[in-house]
């Protein structure tokens, strides 16, 4: 694509105030729109939020009308956000997502994988504990899915893993690492019992709404991670 093709396309104004590392999945797979960090002559807007805006830690299936943590920073970016689109006129199109997974990642899926490139990951045998993921190679589907709605929308990959088989496939795209897993007895005596608590806990998300409204269908993190064939090209 000539420089003078890319400047004809529409500016999408891409609002990633903690998840910079998401940009480059948007201009390679949303390649209809030149995406800025401005809303200057901007058609479309979209924030990348997360679902940590919810005042919940156990439980399954919150959806959009979950009580959210009114003073949070997370709350705050939104109507930063929503301020900036209400100025330049453009819809405010919201997406919470669930922890991300990619290149650059932050939060519990970085924490994840570092440890099991260390070797010091150690997983609680059995654990049935399920979590909320999303693959940064959908977010431009889901984005395109719902842009231009003024509106919030959860966005997580649907399947709702367990925590060792997210594990799992992380250790799998990590040169095919080994884990390590504890009893519960065990796990407890070595960590404790809040860290026993803290892993043996559900937490998800349903982004039955986005799904159902923008048709949206996303890549199930876990298999993308056991089966993508990652080369010079990959993100």
């Amino acid at each position: 694509m000539s420089e003078a093709t890319e400047d004809l396309r529409p500016p999408l104004f891409l609002f990633t105030p903690s998840t910079d590392f998401v940009r480059p999945y948007f201009e390679r797979y949303m390649p209809e729109y030149r995406i800025t960090d401005t809303p200057d002559d901007a058609k479309a807007a979209v924030m990348i939020s997360t679902t940590a805006v919810y005042d919940v830690t156990e439980g399954s299936n919150f959806n959009e009308l979950t009580a959210v943590k009114d003073e949070s920073e997370e709350i705050a970016e939104e109507k930063h956000f929503a301020n900036i689109c209400r100025k330049a006129g453009l819809p405010t199109t919201i997406l919470r997502c669930a922890d991300i997974v990619c290149t650059g990642m932050n939060g519990r899926p970085r924490e994840m994988a570092q440890k099991i490139y260390r070797g010091t990951y150690i997983a609680l045998d059995g654990n049935d504990a399920r979590m909320s993921v999303v693959h940064a190679v959908s977010l431009p589907d889901a984005a395109r899915a719902v842009i231009g709605n003024n509106d919030i929308y959860n966005v997580s990959d649907g399947t709702d893993p367990t925590i060792n088989e997210f594990a799992e496939a992380l250790a799998w795209r990590i040169a095919q690492k080994r884990i390590f897993s504890l009893k519960p007895k065990w796990y407890k005596l070595l960590f404790g019992k809040k860290k026993l608590e803290e892993v043996n806990r559900t937490l998800t998300f349903s982004c039955e709404k986005i799904r159902t409204t923008g048709k949206f269908t996303p890549v199930s993190v876990t298999e993308y991670l056991k089966t993508h064939v990652y080369d010079q090209e990959s993100l």
